[in-house]
């Protein structure tokens, strides 16, 4: 698949647009078995493909991503709670374990971020809600909690 290079302005009229979610949510475990994830087509009228992805530490369900990925390639918007890295090609802010979100920009995309004040969710039910809403998504699925995995002793 050829990757073809995403303006602002083509994140900005993709986020703007009316998009829908209408299949429930199927958690699979990733390689590693320490993440789950469900991936979700989003229909909307931009003739690209989009969808969000949900990834979730089972053995730490407080830690979880939610990415709106743009023809398998281009991260549109990205929430992650309670993550961790460091902005590397802007301002060196640096997240220990903290909810920021992602967004994309010509000079650093999906690199960016910043810390939300509109993320009040608890769960990640809760939370998926307003990001959907953020991102003027309405979720028409049903919504399955992620089977969680109880930590070794030790680890």
């Amino acid at each position: 698949m050829a990757v073809f290079k995403v303006s602002q302005a083509d994140c900005d009229r993709i986020l703007a647009l009316t998009k829908v979610i209408d299949q429930d949510i199927h958690w699979t475990a990733k390689t590693n078995e320490a993440w789950a994830q469900a991936n979700l087509l989003i229909k909307s009228n931009d003739p690209g493909r989009l969808e969000l992805i949900i990834t979730i530490n089972i053995m730490i369900p407080a830690i979880y991503s939610m990415t709106i990925l743009y023809n398998q390639a281009h991260v549109i918007k990205r929430l992650d709670v309670n993550g961790s890295h460091l902005n590397k090609c802007s301002d060196g802010t640096r997240w220990n374990h903290q909810t920021h979100k992602h967004t994309w920009s010509e000079v650093c995309p999906d690199a960016h971020a910043y810390t939300p004040d509109d993320i009040t969710g608890t769960t990640v039910e809760e939370v998926l809600k307003q990001f959907c809403q953020e991102c003027n998504i309405t979720f028409k699925g049903k919504f399955t909690p992620v089977p969680i995995r109880q930590r070794m002793a030790g680890l």
